[in-house]
């Protein structure tokens, strides 16, 4: 079997454009070169013919020698060292000889021994029993030897592995917890910002329900108790009385207003305290409300104008909405001119009812209006003939509202009146 033209030609081609190239560039095309020609080498003697298969190791051994490859200069060597076995076992052994050299001198323990195999096959065929025993042992030996080594580097690598898949382990153990960590971190941190948001609200009622107390309710008190001490003393006149005794009610209904007031809102302070939600006839807590302000509204010539729907009964807390319908009212009056008008209508919308009070009284400043409903925040305002209003109960209203699943609303021109808005989900 021959190389062809073509093939030399190619390998040829490849060594001369690898002459700029670096070393181990260079060696790959040598060793490929080595290659095939020892291939070619095998084939022949495959097909038994042992002349032209010496005839290419051989031409491998002289390529490994001039171009430096020690390793396949071995193999070289052990090949024609086992084709020369049947011929001339003289130059057979000195040729495995000669391999065996280079290979102890490369520590290539695997060559080694296949050589050694390949000597004891030529001390049995010269009938030299004992070197081929002794040189068979020794094949053996450096066998186990090899196996040895493979043993232990697949220990190692196993162990490195291992070792690598701990390392991964506990990084991603570190990397999952200092995560959790930090989660739990932000967690609190966050719940920490919001009680102390919370807390400061807190602290911002309280300080204003203080102010409230010391105050709207002192005020008032004391204001009845000079009032009915000089009635007691005898000091006024009829007229005088009588402007007292109006004096006494208005400062009583203050009084009373702004303490219901502040019931209402320790109730809803109370741990655990839910809206017992319920049908509530909305024309009838309408009507209530009005019974209980007509008076107050007849101080101010004020005309209230009840809706002229049918009853639109909704879920809520009886309670609460009706605290909530009596505030709207109570403040419609307050901040309406003597000789005005109010307005009360219903509207179904879909599953909700619609409730709006209207006042063409002073309105809202547009100041005042962006923060109106602000969580923490009480608006403490005048009325048009001096009333004074804390802001509490619409902050009550809000709250109410939005507990029973509703929500409240207000449209206002300053100086033109307010219509707040109420809607809450119909009961079926």
């Amino acid at each position: 079997m021959k190389v062809s033209l073509l093939t030399y030609i190619a390998i040829f081609l490849l060594a001369s454009g690898c002459q700029g190239q670096s070393q181990p560039a260079q060696d790959t095309v040598h060793v490929a070169t080595h290659k095939s020609i020892t291939d070619s080498a095998k084939a022949h003697a495959k097909n038994g013919d042992t002349v032209k298969a010496l005839h290419y190791h051989k031409k491998a051994l002289l390529h490994t020698r001039k171009h430096g490859l020690q390793e396949h200069e071995a193999h070289s060597l052990m090949h024609i060292g086992i084709l020369l076995k049947g011929q001339d076992t003289g130059q057979s052994h000195a040729y495995l000889n000669k391999a065996l050299k280079i290979a102890e001198r490369l520590d290539k323990h695997e060559l080694r021994a296949n050589i050694l195999l390949a000597m004891s096959s030529v001390y049995k065929q010269q009938q030299n029993y004992k070197e081929s025993l002794a040189t068979l042992e020794a094949h053996q030996k450096l066998i186990q030897e090899v196996f040895k080594k493979h043993r232990a580097e697949e220990i190692a690598q196993l162990h490195d592995e291992e070792t690598h898949q701990r390392e991964r382990a506990i990084f991603i153990t570190v990397a999952i917890s200092l995560i959790i960590v930090l989660l739990i971190f932000v967690y609190y941190f966050r719940r920490i910002k919001r009680l102390n948001r919370a807390l400061s609200q807190s602290n911002q009622i309280k300080d204003t329900l203080f102010s409230i107390i010391g105050h709207d309710l002192r005020g008032p008190a004391g204001s009845i108790m000079q009032a009915l001490e000089m009635v007691d003393a005898g000091i006024l006149n009829q007229q005088e009385e009588k402007q007292i005794i109006s004096l006494l009610r208005q400062q009583s209904r203050s009084f009373n207003e702004t303490l219901n007031t502040l019931l209402n809102w320790a109730a809803a302070q109370l741990k655990g305290a839910q809206p017992q939600i319920t049908s509530v006839d909305t024309l009838t807590t309408i009507q209530k409300s009005l019974d209980l302000l007509m008076a107050q509204a007849a101080a101010k010539d004020i005309r209230i104008i009840p809706p002229q729907s049918n009853d639109l009964p909704v879920l809520a807390d009886r309670d609460q909405f009706d605290f909530v319908i009596r505030n709207l009212l109570s403040n419609a009056i307050k901040f309406s001119y003597p000789g005005g008008q109010i307005e009360i209508t219903t509207e179904k919308q879909d599953r909700l009812a619609l409730i709006a009070v209207h006042d063409h009284g002073k309105g809202i400043p547009a100041e005042q209006q962006r923060h109106l409903f602000a969580e923490g925040r009480l608006n403490s305002t005048f009325g048009t003939t001096g009333e004074k209003g804390t802001g509490l109960g619409l902050m009550l209203s809000w709250d109410f509202i939005k507990a029973n699943g509703g929500r409240i609303w207000f449209d206002s021109r300053e100086g033109t009146g307010t219509t707040f808005y109420i809607s809450l989900p119909l009961a079926v």
